[in-house]
C-alpha cells in the first residue's frame, strides 16, 4: 500500500509541469524588447557668413591744370606741367563682410559689401596766372588796341589735397577646384556697383611772393578781351582765364556711382568643421571717375578707380 502511494505522488509531481504548460498554451515565451539605439539629429546648413581684411594697390588721382597753363607758342619754358599725380601708386586699406550659400562641393555664391580707402594725398603743378592786366597796342599806325599780355613770368604753384573712399556691393560666384592636402583652390568673379566719395581742397599761391592768388583781371579800358603773347600775337587756343576777379581756390566734395566688377582667385583651408581660412587675390574695377573742381577754369580730378587686392578672411558655416 505504501508503495502504491509513493508511485502516485511521483506521477503527480511529473504531471504538474505538463498541466501548467497546457494552461499557458503552446506560444513562445514572452521576452522584453531590446533597448533601441538613441536617435541622432544632424544640425547645420550650407549658408555661411564671411569677413575679410586686406590691402589695396591703387593708382593715385591726377589733377588737370591744362586748361589754365597753356603757354603761348614759342614760349621757352613750354610745356608747363599740366598733370600731376599720374603714374603714382598708393597702398590702401580694404575690408568687408558678406553672406553666402554653398550649392555643392564645387560651387558657391555670396553677396558682399566692401569698404576701401581710396588713394589720396597731395599733388602740385606750376601754372601761368597773370597777376594783373597790361594792355598791348599795335606798333604800326594807326596803332589799334590789340588785347592783353599773357605774361608767362607770372606763375602760381597749384596744390591739391584729396581724400576719398569707396563702398562696393558685389554679387559673387566661386568654383572650388578640389581639396589637396587640406587646401582648396578656387576662382571666381562678381559684379555690382561702387560708390566713390571724394573730397579735398585746391589752392594756388603766387610764385613770386607765396600769397594766395586772387588777381583782379577786370578790364578797365577799351582793349579787346583777348590774350596775346609778348609780340602782340593772338594765342590760340585762348587760355581759360576769364577777364574778371579770379577765384581759383576751392574745397570740393562729390559722390559718384558706377558699375563695378571683380575677378578673384585664392585658397581655402578648413580650420574646423565650420570655419575656413580664406587667402586670396582680387582685381576690382569700377571705371574712371572725372570730377570738375573749378568751373571757372575747368580744372578736374581724374581717378582711374581700379585696384589689385590681397585679402585674408574667414568663412563660417552657420550651424
Amino acid at each position: 500500500m505504501k508503495v502504491l502511494t509513493s508511485l502516485a505522488c511521483a506521477a503527480a509531481i511529473v504531471a504538474a509541469p505538463a498541466s501548467a504548460a497546457d494552461l499557458l498554451g503552446t506560444a513562445a515565451p514572452f521576452t522584453l524588447p531590446a533597448p533601441s539605439s538613441p536617435l541622432i539629429f544632424e544640425s547645420g546648413s550650407n549658408w555661411y557668413v564671411r569677413g575679410d581684411l586686406g590691402i589695396s594697390f591703387d593708382d593715385a588721382p591726377s589733377v588737370s591744370f591744362s586748361s589754365i597753363s597753356v603757354p603761348p607758342p614759342g614760349f621757352p619754358g613750354a610745356p608747363l606741367p599740366v598733370y600731376s599725380g599720374q603714374n603714382i601708386h598708393s597702398t590702401d586699406f580694404t575690408g568687408g563682410v558678406g553672406a553666402g550659400y554653398r550649392f555643392n562641393n564645387y560651387l558657391r555664391f555670396d553677396a558682399t559689401w566692401d569698404y576701401r580707402t581710396g588713394p589720396g594725398g597731395s599733388s602740385s603743378a606750376t601754372v601761368v596766372c597773370p597777376y594783373g592786366l597790361t594792355g598791348l597796342t599795335s606798333q604800326a599806325p594807326p596803332n589799334p588796341l590789340l588785347g592783353y599780355l599773357y605774361n608767362t613770368t607770372n606763375t602760381c604753384i597749384g596744390s591739391a589735397n584729396i581724400n576719398q573712399h569707396n563702398n562696393t556691393f558685389l554679387a559673387n560666384a566661386y568654383v572650388d577646384l578640389g581639396t589637396y592636402y587640406g587646401f582648396t583652390p578656387y576662382v571666381g568673379g562678381g559684379a555690382g556697383f561702387n560708390i566713390n566719395t571724394m573730397s579735398g581742397s585746391l589752392n594756388f599761391n603766387e610764385t613770386a611772393n607765396g600769397l594766395p592768388y586772387a588777381a583782379n583781371l577786370t578790364p578797365t579800358g577799351a582793349y579787346p578781351q583777348l590774350w596775346l603773347d609778348q609780340f602782340g600775337t593772338l594765342i590760340s587756343p585762348q587760355p581759360n582765364i576769364a577777364f574778371t576777379q579770379q577765384n581759383w581756390n576751392r574745397t570740393f566734395s562729390s559722390t559718384t556711382y558706377s558699375f563695378a566688377w571683380a575677378l578673384a582667385a585664392g585658397l581655402g583651408f578648413q580650420l574646423t568643421p565650420s570655419a575656413t581660412l580664406d587667402v586670396g587675390y582680387r582685381y576690382l574695377n569700377s571705371g574712371a571717375i572725372t570730377t570738375l573742381i573749378n568751373p571757372q577754369t575747368g580744372m578736374t580730378v581724374k581717378q582711374n578707380n581700379w585696384s589689385q587686392q590681397i585679402r585674408v578672411g574667414l568663412r563660417y558655416t552657420i550651424q
